[in-house]
């Protein structure tokens, strides 16, 4: 969100906690809170003044420091920061603006979030892939539980989704899991359809289908004047087709004259289950910060 990056921009104290401040977390790193001393807590000391100079580094299990740490804070209430806070967040929501989304077209990103969320406890696992779906999970679903939320940050793995949603399944048998990809990323790790076919673990699989590589095509677009190369696919599988050539069952919303009870009975069924939801191409996730840019000139409207 743009909001956390300007209260980044604006903190005095940044405490990093298992983090390698790389680049798709921090811009352009000599732009990363730049106002700010740096307590740094990893595990592993090679992270420790690699990119970015502690002002505090601790060599530590995170749990253990922090809870050394505690003891070093005073009880005082930050009024004066968190109304800053409260202040960026505002003008964040304007900018999203989530009441315009059209909640009977589940074809629209932020409304198939809540939409899906809707079905599901919040103790079910919440996986992803990488690329636009990955954002808009990350930016408009309503996550009930942080150690519920399963994705591939600075890595970026492509095909990380379906598999990590097989495993938090088996661990949460009753509460199962959702898995939100895209058609590449689906196809990066397809076969594990039939891993899933076989266990019949309670994974939903909601693919964002653009029938592009989504990312890619909104940097071309924004970025290289919209010379768009290798990221459209001329002949999109049908991924429903797919799935249930796997044995594993599949809707299509968009062939739904009713989106909402095609879903909801989708949600309603035991095991397995791939729902396809088609998204325009020109569909874009913002904000985008720029490579090489810092994150406070985010991109948040689209241009081009």
């Amino acid at each position: 969100t743009a909001y956390a990056n300007y209260a980044i921009d604006d903190c005095d104290l940044l405490i990093a906690i298992g983090c390698r401040f790389d680049d798709r977390a921090t811009g352009r790193l000599d732009r990363f809170a730049p106002k700010a001393r740096v307590i740094h807590i990893d595990a592993d000391r090679r992270e420790l003044h690699k990119l970015r100079r502690a002002d505090l580094a601790i060599e530590a299990d995170a749990g253990l420091a922090l809870q050394a740490l505690l003891g070093a804070v005073p009880a005082r209430r930050r009024a004066a920061w968190r109304a800053q806070i409260e202040a960026l967040r505002d003008v964040d929501r304007l900018l999203a603006n989530d009441a315009d989304a059209d909640a009977d077209d589940l074809c629209e990103p932020k409304a198939l979030m809540r939409a899906v969320a809707r079905h599901v406890d919040a103790d079910t696992a919440i996986t992803t892939d990488v690329g636009q779906h990955q954002m808009w999970v990350a930016q408009h679903y309503p996550l009930q539980r942080a150690d519920r939320w399963l994705t591939s940050g600075g890595l970026g793995t492509m095909g990380f989704g379906l598999p990590a949603a097989i495993g938090a399944a088996l661990a949460l048998p009753d509460s199962g899991a959702v898995c939100f990809s895209g058609d590449g990323s689906l196809l990066m790790n397809v076969q594990e359809l039939a891993t899933l076919a076989e266990l019949q673990a309670k994974v939903k699989i909601v693919v964002l289908d653009n029938g592009a590589l989504g990312m890619v095509r909104q940097q071309q677009t924004l970025f290289y004047d919209e010379r768009h190369h290798g990221s459209l696919y001329h002949r999109p599988p049908s991924l429903c087709a797919i799935a249930e050539a796997f044995g594993v069952p599949a809707i299509d919303l968009g062939a739904s004259t009713d989106q909402h009870r095609a879903l909801r009975e989708a949600f309603a069924q035991a095991g397995p289950m791939l729902i396809r939801v088609p998204v325009a191409a020109e569909t874009m996730v913002l904000p985008m910060v720029k490579p090489g840019a810092a994150n406070i000139d985010a991109i948040c409207e689209a241009i081009g």
